[in-house]
């Protein structure tokens, strides 16, 4: 499982032209001011992404929607291998020795991570790794990927261990109310990756300093100050040595929050884009995002659980006796669970889209008004156009984008600029 979050705002200043004073003699002239078509503007911005360059983003985009349907195929093949193929049962023979329930489920749930992942290295390889340098994202050697995405698993595993040996533990005292039980624990576990996660986790895959002091910097903690954030540094991390991509963030609460943009943002990027970005970063902080998705997601889990339970008594039913799973007590159910909440998930990929989308408007709305740079956030979509799709379609967008696309985003800001303009 992983969850994780993401990037990109706004830039540009107005003049105020005073009017010199009028003559005792003279009648007041009123000049008309030209009127700026945001429309026209936005299909102009976009004329400039040469052909070849919407080519690649909308392949690179296509083909990752193609990928949603791969993976969930690929989980089904890994859960018929547990289930039907044995490896289960084996599993169980293994862990069968141990006499006390938790540290026999703990060998297991270990066992199965472990298997998991290894089985799951093709596709992972393929998408991750081989697809990224196909369309030239990536700038790692594949030594260099494998030691990070390892160290993913590493951390998941260290995570999702005692989380799933904690669970069966509720599971056994908890009868037929287990998943109630799991709904509660599951969203709990939230709690605490959301807590650790940029202390712990994110400084394990970059280094992380202190951006040089200067106007930028100035620039950009005079700008949280002004929004009631409080934090007084800037960090700069080394995703170059990763990716291409541009991304910044403000996370955290308490003593945890932190102002952070990747050295790609930093080195090709405008003073004026870099504001504008970390404009709306602060909008999803501001306006409490992460909590309002929290919410919605847990909010999701709750059905989740009663769902799985459903089909997964339908199951046992028909299956439990080969599985050797009497009951979701069972450790060997395991692999049924975890199957049936990767089909949940990818089955209501358009309603977490949408949430995730329309956090996204908002936060480009207030990045807007607190960096009022719309010319320079559209500058930076253009930079990022080779992988983002510029125009999807209506039903594309809504089914597969949990950001707004290019074209959209570009709208709003030219919107933003007539409006301030045409006043």
């Amino acid at each position: 499982m992983k969850f994780l979050l993401v990037v990109i705002c706004y830039l540009s200043s107005l003049t105020v032209v005073n009017a010199k004073p009028a003559q005792v003699a003279a009648k007041p002239v009123t000049q008309a001011k030209p009127f700026f078509d945001s429309q026209k503007a936005t299909t102009a911005l976009i004329n400039t992404i040469s052909p070849a360059t919407r080519a690649k983003a909308d392949s690179y985009c296509e083909g990752g929607h193609w990928l949603l349907f791969w993976n969930v195929g690929y989980a089904a093949f890994i859960a018929w291998l547990f289930l039907f193929g044995g490896l289960s049962r084996r599993l169980k023979n293994i862990a069968g020795g141990i006499s006390k329930p938790n540290r026999s489920n703990l060998v297991y749930i270990a066992l199965y991570f472990l298997l998991s992942f290894l089985l799951t290295l093709p596709i992972d390889i393929y998408q991750n790794y081989f697809r990224e340098h196909q369309y030239g994202y990536s700038n790692q050697n594949f030594v260099q990927w494998f030691t990070g995405d390892l160290t993913t698993f590493l951390v998941a595993f260290v995570l999702a261990v005692p989380f799933f040996v904690l669970v069966y533990a509720i599971f056994r005292k908890t009868k037929e109310q287990w998943w109630l039980w799991g709904s509660g624990i599951t969203v709990a576990f939230l709690v605490v990756i959301i807590a650790i996660y940029p202390v712990f986790i994110l400084p394990m895959f970059n280094n992380y300093t202190p951006v040089k002091n200067g106007p930028l910097k100035e620039r950009i903690l005079s700008m949280a100050k002004a929004n009631q954030v409080a934090i007084n540094e800037v960090y700069v991390y080394n995703e170059s040595q990763q990716t291409k991509v541009f991304n910044a963030s403000v996370t955290g609460f308490a003593g945890t929050r932190m102002i952070s943009l990747n050295d790609n943002l930093l080195n090709n990027c405008t003073d004026n884009e870099i504001t504008a970005v970390l404009g709306h970063e602060m909008g999803h902080y501001v306006l409490n995002h992460i909590y309002i998705l929290f919410l919605e997601f847990s909010l999701l889990i709750i059905p989740g659980f009663r769902l799985v339970k459903w089909a997964l008594n339908k199951l046992l039913l028909k299956y439990g006796e080969r599985w050797q799973a009497g009951s979701i007590q069972d450790i060997t159910s395991l692999p049924a669970i975890v199957f049936l909440f990767t089909f949940y998930f990818f089955i209501i990929t358009p309603l977490t889209n949408s949430a995730t989308r329309t956090i996204e408007i908002e936060a480009d709305n207030y990045g807007l008004n607190v960096a009022r740079e719309p010319d320079a956030i559209a500058s930076v979509f253009l930079k990022s156009a080779d992988y983002n799709k510029i125009a999807p379609g209506y039903w594309e967008e809504t089914i597969f984008f949990d950001h707004p696309c290019r074209r959209n985003r570009i709208l709003a800001a030219m919107k933003w600029k007539a409006e301030n303009l045409n006043r």
